[in-house]
């Protein structure tokens, strides 16, 4: 299957906006001491996250000794807390970097685009303008 080059184009901006707008949500396994279904992990956007502050995973631990208590103490399902990953900061930046690569080959395949095509361009720009001399009635009258 052979794509033109501008589908190519936007197949690669489209790639790169994706991955620097959406957190990826690969990090719901175990992590260290956790169980995967001890701590609701989040990521925010790759872009506002490059440097994210650090994760105290003691907090974490008593934030689902905390929520186990009282999971024994009320009889309700159990509620687990909310943290962002300790591994955001990693992801977010490999996030980055890899929508650069995404918009320097859509730069790169447009270019190469726009110099392929700019004969064709140009014989459209001399047959208009040929076509406007030679037969100056068939203009709009807004340039008459």
């Amino acid at each position: 299957m052979r794509l033109r080059d501008t589908t190519v184009v936007f197949l690669c901006a489209f790639l790169g906006m994706m991955v620097l707008f959406m957190p990826l949500p690969v990090l719901n396994g175990p992590y260290e001491d956790l169980r995967a279904d001890d701590v609701q992990w989040t990521c925010s956007m790759p872009l506002l996250s490059l440097a994210p502050h650090d994760v105290d995973l003691d907090e974490v631990r008593e934030a689902v000794a905390v929520a186990r208590a009282e999971e024994l103490a009320t009889g309700q399902s159990y509620v687990p807390p909310e943290s962002q990953h300790p591994l955001c900061g990693g992801l977010a930046r490999t996030q980055v970097v890899l929508a650069l690569l995404a918009f320097a080959g859509a730069f790169w395949k447009g270019r190469k685009w726009w110099r392929s095509t700019a004969d064709i361009r140009a014989e459209k720009r001399f047959k208009r303008l040929h076509e406007s001399v030679d037969n100056p009635d068939s203009r709009s009258r807004i340039f008459r």
